[in-house]
């Protein structure tokens, strides 16, 4: 059987979407998905866009995360993928593109769009994150940009499948307990809002061609490159 390939990706990204039901497969437990709250608050959100990036490496399937340096002062160590907020008329495909080669030094020619999942609304923020799932057919020449990405992290997507590798976390908020769900990633917690897309992305493919994903849960290795410390090559 043909295993799990970018034309199914592409083919899944076309249909029907899980939307809220996939994004909690990852959320926090204090943050409760009201299709309402996202309906008001989406038609005036400030908009936002990431690039959720797949490419070959080793005949496996990557995708790119980065750890924000730990010393900046908005959310200092937070893994995510390259995005940042819309410029000027810019679509979303075109932001999401911009960014990343900004962050990580991604060349936009090579990047094929390949859809997009539901959008995910940030009510304390205001922001409506639009997430771009792109791929691009060689491993890209990785130059991020070191005054923001404190390391840049390559995981294989058969890897956020495994359930050995989805944990929950136990936090205090508000005077309340909650449980938070996250992707460990080596010592790295993948939380929040990326996380909650990445459960859409797993949630979408399980569900239209879970036939075609590997169980046997073994893994290539997740590759890290600290920034600051030395050269992507």
């Amino acid at each position: 059987m043909e295993p799990l390939s970018v034309a199914h990706i592409k083919q899944a990204l076309a249909g029907p979407l899980p939307g809220l039901r996939g994004q909690q497969l990852m959320a926090p437990g204090y943050r409760a998905l009201d299709p309402q709250v996202y309906g008001e608050g989406s038609k005036s959100c400030r908009r936002a866009a990431v690039l959720l990036l797949l490419y070959p490496h080793n005949h496996q399937l990557y995708l790119v995360l980065t750890e924000r340096r730990h010393d900046l002062p908005n959310h200092p160590g937070q893994i995510s993928m390259p995005g940042g907020s819309r410029d000027g008329d810019e679509t979303v495909a075109q932001t999401a593109i911009r960014e990343a080669h900004e962050e990580i030094g991604v060349v936009p020619e090579s990047v094929e769009v390949l859809g997009r999942l539901t959008h995910i609304y940030i009510p304390p923020s205001h922001f409506c994150i639009q997430i771009v799932v792109g791929y691009t057919p060689q491993p890209p020449h990785w130059r991020a940009n070191p005054a923001e990405i404190e390391t840049l992290i390559e995981v294989p997507i058969s890897l956020l499948f495994d359930p050995a590798y989805r944990k929950i976390a136990t936090i205090e908020r508000e005077g309340k307990t909650w449980q938070v769900p996250y992707f460990a990633l080596n010592e790295h917690k993948v939380w929040g809002a990326t996380a909650m897309a990445l459960g859409e992305f797993i949630t979408l493919l399980s569900e239209k061609f879970g036939y075609r994903i590997q169980n046997d849960y073994i893994h290539p290795p997740i590759l890290e490159h600290r920034v600051r410390q030395s050269a992507i090559s």
